[in-house]
C-alpha cells in the first residue's frame, strides 16, 4: 500500500502499534520537507523537480520519489515516479540521476491510487 508523504499524516491507517522512538538520526536520513521542491539534475541541466514522496505505510519504506518533469512555468508538466534508488546526491549537495530528461519526459505519468 503506498500513499504520497505528508507530515504527520497517516491517512486513517488505522493506529500506529506503540514503538520506541529512535534516539538519533541515521547518516542516510533526510526530512521530506528538505527534499520537495529541490531540482534533478543530470549533468548540468536540471531535468525535473521532487514533488513529493511515496511512502509504502505497511512496510515503512520509500519506494519512489515523484517529480515533475517537461512543461515551462508550470505549463504541460507530467508527475513520474522514480525509484528512490535512481536519485542520488553529488557534488555540493545535488540530487543527480543517470535518467535523462527524453527518459523522464516520456515515462508514464504517475497518477496516485493507480496501479499498473
Amino acid at each position: 500500500m503506498c500513499v504520497a508523504s505528508h507530515p504527520l499524516s497517516r491517512l486513517g491507517a488505522g493506529p500506529a502499534p506503540a514503538t520506541t522512538p529512535k534516539p538519533g538520526i541515521d547518516a542516510q536520513s533526510a526530512w521530506a520537507t528538505k527534499l520537495i521542491g529541490r531540482k534533478v539534475y543530470k549533468g548540468d541541466t536540471s531535468i525535473g523537480q521532487i514533488e513529493d514522496l511515496l511512502v509504502e505505510l505497511d512496510r515503512g519504506t520509500v519506494p519512489a520519489v515523484i517529480l515533475s518533469v517537461g512543461g515551462f512555468l508550470g505549463v504541460g508538466e507530467k508527475l513520474v515516479a522514480v525509484p528512490v534508488n535512481q536519485i542520488k546526491v553529488g557534488s555540493e549537495a545535488r540530487f543527480v540521476t543517470d535518467l535523462t530528461k527524453e527518459q523522464l519526459t516520456n515515462a508514464p505519468a504517475f497518477v496516485f491510487g493507480k496501479t499498473n
